[in-house]
């Protein structure tokens, strides 16, 4: 029976920052009895009065319950209430302490000078004027959040999300939904088409809306770009928005199209079919087209330096290496200090560190202006470390704006540079690969030098597969294996596994580096996961396994995709009730192992970046990490941009090694093995690799040589650059 009872919030026991989805403990007007209330309560607050419509039903754990079906809050109006209520985090830099003195100093009407007269904070001593403005922005925030709250709860956004939206749209958030919520999709991180949809639809947008089919149209194109294409064809892309929304109108969705085109939200570019076209996201428009351009541009122009008397130079390095470079080698050597524009590739084992260290060390003796960088951190430290010479990523050699968002390199402000060498350039996307090129003068040296083997890039495009493939750029590819198998079953499993051939039973010694350990069973395989990680590995190799070891899955999902992963790794590694914060559906504590997983130029922080917990402010309500050589600090409304990084995905792995690593493997992975995925995962590791889990998924992973095409017109522009074509 439906009925309406009032009471003030006790303990707010479980908040579901996402939905909105509560559980707190009442204590009811007029009673002594406490009560459990359950629902969507729109950011519940200790303290805090509620007029909840409801009924009372019996959950078979946990007892009498009063489920909520409609919930109205007010502030509480007794001083004992507003101490609870304004020191329960609710504003932003107010605890206990300050609650309290807030208090004493303006008794049960705080709220009312919060509201209407914040100059009187003037009259809480100790308050300076920085903090003072501090609390009232944040008060300001918490009203509007409480307001929007109100709004958004309707449509099952919880209270991290509407955080996000007040932080962008302000004090006109919820007229600016309103007006179109498709906007939330493309402007609001965490907040995908299908919840925007949603709450267009209980706004009263028709399913024909053209704001409905423009929005299905990015959202598809995205998708796309996010699934590694630099375009998609314009027939595919309204095949894939006409099945998102259900719509088969044809003449509608090419209409949204073209609308969209004409506004420049997409660039579309005609096929060779006539009445078909190439649709753009117009970044990677512009990065597949400047990065041609660019390229043809340093192929044609002259060498600022030149390396004199290469046979001489390379005589040179090997007396200085203190080796003889193989034919191989010098092969490609020579070629990175002749040619304007090289690419040198190679799997484990074949000679490049030894190559690339004779590289940098002939150019370093013509010209101090050389540079060395990778996409990530810890690859440009393992080039450092191999080379001798100062290496970098590629964000840091461009340089962060202070503003955010760029970079002080580019086309206006070029690097001074003869030389410059990109490690693990197969994992560099089509819009990085801009960025770099536009900031490099044309008179540069360029040498590229990757694993061909390893997966494509995260991001869109395939640039190092395409310059291969065009012929434009002199290609040395390094086979032969240089270090002995019996130093390195890493490495003769790594090429077995890139000639088709399943590497398991390869050495019963306890003494090797690369194990195969099989087990059929998901929750067995998690189990021996846990124990190496914990236990074996640690004690052998004398590793630190938070820092030092790293568990890749093929998956996200399932029991051995990362989530579960690092919720199972993260009790074992991090077990102390250290403190912590919920958001976004995980809890980070102090000093857990998290992953950036979107580029964030304000913070100079990058998608792949691992660092540590290093403090939680529960009453400023940030977080700080300790990345490898950087701190970084997140207001509690954006940690979706982290993510527990005990177990990470192998594409998020690209680039990066760890002394050792341990890959589950499972027919459940099925829809992800790929021979180029476990290639990957296995020559991350540098001491030790364990794969365990099923025989049968390690074949179907090796011998499955399937790639997923990538839409690309990268070669096509180089040929077109070539024949002075623009």
């Amino acid at each position: 029976m439906t009925e309406t009872i009032t009471g003030q919030i006790q303990k707010v026991n479980f908040l579901n920052d996402e939905s909105g989805f509560s559980i707190v403990s009442l204590k009811i007007d007029g009673s002594q009895q406490g009560v459990t209330a359950v629902g969507q309560l729109n950011f519940p607050t200790v303290g805090e009065l509620v007029e909840l419509t409801g009924e009372f039903k019996r959950h078979p754990r946990f007892g009498r319950q009063f489920e909520v079906d409609f919930c109205q809050t007010r502030p509480p109006e007794n001083e004992s209430g507003l101490r609870k209520y304004l020191g329960s985090g609710l504003i932003k830099g107010v605890g206990p302490i300050l609650a309290a003195r807030l208090v004493d100093t303006f008794g049960s009407v705080v709220l009312e000078v919060l509201d209407k007269a914040p100059e009187r904070l003037t009259e809480v001593a100790g308050l300076g004027p920085i903090r003072r403005e501090k609390i009232i922005e944040a008060w300001r925030s918490t009203v509007g959040l409480k307001q929007l709250l109100a709004f958004l709860s309707s449509f099952g956004l919880g209270p991290s999300l509407a955080a996000k939206i007040l932080k962008r749209y302000g004090a006109g958030a919820e007229a600016a939904i309103r007006e179109d919520p498709y906007r939330l999709s493309h402007e609001i991180f965490g907040v995908g088409f299908l919840t925007a949809d949603k709450v267009a639809k209980s706004l009263g947008f028709a399913p024909d809306s053209p704001q409905r089919l423009e929005a299905g149209l990015l959202y598809c194109l995205d998708e796309a770009v996010k699934s590694g294409h630099d375009y998609i064809p314009s027939n595919i892309l309204i095949a894939n928005t006409a099945k998102l929304l259900t719509c088969n109108n044809q003449i509608e969705l090419q209409a949204a199209l073209a609308k969209i085109s004409l506004a420049g939200r997409v660039m579309a570019e005609p096929q060779s079919e006539p009445g078909h076209l190439d649709i753009y996201h117009p970044q990677t428009h512009r990065a597949e087209v400047w990065v041609a351009r660019a390229i043809c541009s340093i192929l044609s122009s002259p060498f600022a330096v030149g390396v004199p008397r290469p046979e001489k130079a390379l005589a040179w390095a090997e007396q200085k290496l203190g080796l003889a470079l193989s034919d191989d080698q010098k092969e490609a050597a020579q070629l990175a200090i002749t040619s304007k524009c090289v690419i040198i590739t190679g799997g484990p084992g074949t000679g490049k560190t030894t190559m690339t260290k004779a590289i940098c060390d002939i150019w370093r003796v013509v010209t101090p202006k050389i540079a060395l960088v990778a996409p990530t951190g810890r690859a440009a430290k393992r080039l450092s470390q191999a080379t001798g010479f100062p290496a970098s990523t590629i964000h840091r050699l461009l340089e962060c704006t202070s503003r955010g968002g760029g970079f002080v390199h580019g086309p206006d402000n070029r690097l001074d540079l003869h030389m410059l060498l990109v490690d693990e350039a197969s994992m560099i996307d089509i819009v990085l690969m801009n960025q770099l090129l536009g900031a490099l003068p044309s008179h540069t040296a360029l040498i590229l030098v990757g694993d061909q083997d390893q997966l494509p890039p995260v991001g869109p495009g395939k640039v190092l597969s395409d310059l291969i493939e065009s012929g434009l750029m002199p290609t040395k590819k390094l086979t032969k294996i240089y270090r002995q198998t019996d130093e390195s079953l890493i490495i003769t499993a790594a090429h077995m596994i890139n000639e088709g051939k399943v590497p398991i039973g390869l050495s019963t010694s306890p003494d090797v580096d690369y194990h195969f350990v099989a087990e059929q069973e998901p929750e067995k395989i998690i189990d021996k996961i846990l124990r190496l990680v914990s236990e074996r590995i640690p004690r052998k190799l004398n590793l630190n396994p938070i820092n030092d070891i790293m568990v890749l899955s093929p998956t996200r999902k399932g029991e051995l995709g990362t989530v579960n992963l690092n919720n199972c790794l993260g009790k074992i590694l991090n077990p102390q009730p250290n403190l912590s914060v919920a958001r976004f559906g995980m809890v980070l504590k102090k000093g857990d192992r998290v992953m950036q997983i979107r580029n964030n130029y304000t913070r100079n922080v990058f998608n792949g970046d691992l660092g540590l917990v290093d403090s939680i402010d529960l009453e400023g309500q940030e977080l700080q990490v300790a990345f490898d050589d950087k701190k970084a600090s997140y207001d509690f409304t954006d940690l979706d941009e982290l993510t527990p990084a005990w177990a990470s995905t192998v594409h998020k792995a690209q680039g990066s090694e760890f002394p050792a690593v341990v890959i589950p493997i499972h027919t459940s992975h099925s829809i992800m093995l790929r021979r180029k995925l476990i290639y990957t995962a296995v020559t991350r590791g540098r001491q030790m690799v364990f794969l365990v889990g099923s025989p049968e998924a390690l074949r179907d992973a090796v011998h499955n040589n399937k790639e997923n095409a990538r839409f690309s017109h990268l070669i096509d522009r180089l040929m077109d650059f070539k024949k002075g074509r623009n």
